[in-house]
C-alpha cells in the first residue's frame, strides 16, 4: 500500500488526537486516558503501515514525521493515562515512544552526530494543529526528553516497566509479508534501545538518563542557550543513579 493511500489512517489518527484534547479539558480522568490510549494506538498503527510499505520507494521523511508525531502524543498522553491509574497502559506508551523518538532522530541517539545533520531538512508537523516545520533540534531534543521521562518511570516502576516477553532492539529495518504491520506494531511495545537490550531495569534507567544528559550536552553545544536544560538533564541523571543506588557515569 502506497503512503498515499495510507492517508486516511492519519486523518483518522488525528482525529483522536483532537479528541482526546478535547475530552482531557473535563475532570473525567478515566475518560481522558482512554482517549488518548485509543489516539496513541491510532497513530501507531499509521507509523507500522507506513514502515512496511514496501511497494512504494521507503519514505523516510514520512516516516520521520510520523515517528516524531507519535512521541510527541506519546509524551502528551504518558500524565494522562498515569492519571487514569492505568500503569499498565503508561508501560506500553512509553516504549512506544521511545521507540518512535529514537526513529526519528537524524543523530539516533549519537551526541557525536548531531553537529553532522545540524543543518539537516524540516519535517512536516503532523498534529492536529499542524503549525511549522520541526527542525532536526526539536527531533534532537526529543529523543534526549523521552530518554528522560522513560528513565523516570523505570526507576519508579522497575517492575512493571520492563517490556513483557522478547525484546525488541529498535531499528529502522521493518518486517514484510503478511502481518507485518501488526509484528512492527507489536514490536514497539517491545521496544529498548540497542544500547540497554541486556540491561536490567536499574541499568536500563540510568543508560537512558546517561544517553539524556549526553544529547542535551551536544545541543547545548550547538546553541548556547540550551545550557540550562543540560544542566537540568545531568542533575537528573545524578538524582535518578543514587535512587537505584549507583553511581552516575560522568557526562562528557
Amino acid at each position: 500500500m502506497s503512503p498515499r493511500r495510507l492517508r486516511p489512517h492519519l486523518h483518522t489518527a488525528l482525529a483522536a488526537w483532537e479528541r482526546a484534547r478535547t475530552v482531557a479539558q473535563s475532570a473525567d480522568a478515566l475518560r481522558t486516558g482512554l482517549t488518548y490510549n485509543r489516539a496513541v494506538h491510532h497513530l501507531q498503527w499509521y507509523v507500522s503501515l507506513l514502515r512496511t510499505a514496501h511497494d512504494a520507494p521507503e519514505p523516510r521523511a514520512e516516516v520521520s514525521a510520523a515517528c516524531h508525531a507519535l512521541s510527541f502524543l506519546g509524551r502528551e498522553a504518558m500524565p494522562k493515562v498515569m492519571a487514569a491509574r492505568a500503569t499498565r497502559q503508561v508501560v506500553v506508551h512509553a516504549r512506544i515512544t521511545l521507540a518512535a523518538a529514537h526513529l526519528a532522530d537524524p543523530a539516533h541517539g549519537d551526541p557525536d552526530q548531531v553537529s553532522g545533520v545540524w543543518d539537516g531538512p524540516v519535517l512536516d508537523r503532523l498534529a492536529p494543529d499542524g503549525v511549522g516545520d520541526v527542525t532536526v533540534a526539536e527531533r534532537v531534543k526529543a529523543a534526549a526528553d523521552v530518554r528522560l521521562l522513560v528513565a523516570e518511570l523505570i526507576a519508579g516502576h522497575p517492575q512493571a516497566a520492563m517490556p513483557k516477553g522478547r525484546r525488541w532492539p529498535v531499528t529502522e529495518a521493518a518486517g514484510t509479508g503478511i502481518g507485518a504491520p501488526y509484528r512492527d506494531r507489536q514490536n514497539f511495545r517491545r521496544a529498548v534501545l540497542p544500547s540497554c537490550a541486556r540491561l536490567d531495569a536499574a541499568g536500563e534507567a540510568v543508560q537512558l538518563a546517561y544517553e539524556s544528559a549526553r544529547l542535551h550536552a551536544a545541543l547545548a553545544r550547538a546553541v548556547p542557550a540550551h545550557t540550562g536544560e543540560y544542566e537540568r538533564a545531568r542533575r537528573a541523571l545524578e538524582s535518578l543513579a543514587t535512587r537505584v543506588g549507583v553511581t552516575a557515569p560522568t557526562v562528557e
